[in-house]
């Protein structure tokens, strides 16, 4: 009777452990992304140079529960519009993929995205483009209530569970529990 009600507590426990593991790995995600939204904020006014952050890849199903299918990339570029470059040149370790390599966060997904037409003349869908002044040059079409919106899901949870990375127009990032 003693061993049966153990394996029980012991169930639950792996159940609760497993849930809160990937709160964790969804939290340490969306700060990453708003800790890089920040850093090229920063690149780009202390370069004198555009930094983009290209959204490349989400999970089409971020809400099926199934904590081995999560899928989420993006990636750091530098451009120098500004001398009317039209190259954008990847940045060194500049690239972070939620499923695969070194920053793998295992039952964390990014949900689709509304479409994000990027800055007028640049031909760069689904990126967050930074001037050298440190604001956005994204249209104002991109914003949803003075916002891009980026969703990060933990597949890990019993039920729907997420953070939102918002960067506004000036090119702040906050993070907030999905609305």
């Amino acid at each position: 009777m003693v061993l049966a009600i153990l394996g029980v507590l012991g169930a639950l426990a792996f159940a609760d452990l497993s849930e809160l593991r990937g709160r964790y790995r969804m939290n340490a995600a969306a700060r990453q992304f708003a800790s890089e939204v920040e850093g090229c904020r920063v690149r780009a006014i202390s370069e004198n140079r555009e930094y983009a952050l290209v959204l490349l890849e989400s999970d089409s199903s971020p809400l099926d529960g199934d904590w081995r299918s999560n899928h989420g990339r993006y990636e750091i570029r530098s451009g120098d519009g500004l001398r009317n470059s039209s190259s954008w040149e990847p940045i060194t370790d500049g690239v972070v993929d939620l499923h695969n390599g070194p920053n793998a966060w295992t039952g964390v997904s990014i949900e689709p995205w509304e479409p994000i037409a990027g800055p007028v003349n640049y031909s760069m869908p689904d990126s967050i483009v930074f001037s050298p002044r440190g604001y956005l040059l994204n249209t104002p079409t991109d914003f949803t209530d003075g916002v891009i919106r980026v969703v990060f899901r933990n597949k890990a949870a019993g039920h729907p569970e997420g953070r939102v990375v918002r960067i506004d127009m000036g090119g702040g990032a906050m993070i907030a529990a999905t609305e």
